[in-house]
């Protein structure tokens, strides 16, 4: 199966390099890129286009499948790191977001999601590629955290060191807005 991992489009607090909340739609700017997007795949024979419940991502989605005359589907596996709604508006190098990210990579986190539930939602994901046909050609758009530990974790089960979680971090600080990672995924391989 090929999966292509697609980032949403940029958002006004992506611009700002910030916590975002929910519902934060795409920017003008943003909508131009998911339209690029989807005219980049209308050549390879897309089959199933998949995305986060959140706003950002589905509008995303939907503008690209309108580039393939598709109808996206919802898998709320995908949906972006949990984070306490403290963090909202706060930039991603802040002490606040530091701090929490520590407390994530240790299970300490209290609200939002810990790196512990982040991989169990990674293992709920990966069964959901494991239901469709082997041959599928699948558009996944998702957010920055996810896609990074979920690349990290394609292929490994156990829990990544401090040193590697903190190149996911860096390496995911880089992605750009509709970046696409393509990816062969072979359904119900051991993991």
């Amino acid at each position: 199966m090929k999966v292509i991992l697609i980032r949403h489009g940029q958002t006004g607090e992506n611009v700002a390099k910030r916590h975002q909340p929910e519902h934060t739609p795409l920017s003008i700017t943003g909508r131009k890129q998911a339209i690029a997007a989807g005219e980049k795949l209308t050549t390879i024979g897309v089959t199933h286009i998949v995305a986060s419940p959140l706003v950002r991502t589905l509008q995303t989605a939907s503008l690209i499948a309108n580039q393939l005359d598709m109808i996206p589907s919802i898998d709320h596996a995908l949906v972006e790191l949990v984070r306490p709604p403290t963090l909202t508006g706060h930039t991603h190098r802040s002490w606040r977001s530091l701090f929490f990210y520590i407390r994530w990579y240790l299970g300490l986190t209290f609200i939002g999601e810990s790196y512990r539930d982040l991989r169990a939602r990674i293992k709920l994901a990966q069964s959901h590629f494991d239901l469709l046909p082997a041959d599928a050609t699948v558009v996944v758009v998702s957010h920055a955290v996810f896609i990074s530990v979920f690349l990290t974790h394609m292929c490994r089960t156990r829990m990544m060191g401090p040193t590697a979680a903190a190149r996911t971090f860096i390496r995911l600080l880089r992605m750009k807005n509709t970046a696409m990672i393509e990816l062969t995924y072979t359904p119900g391989a051991k993991r």
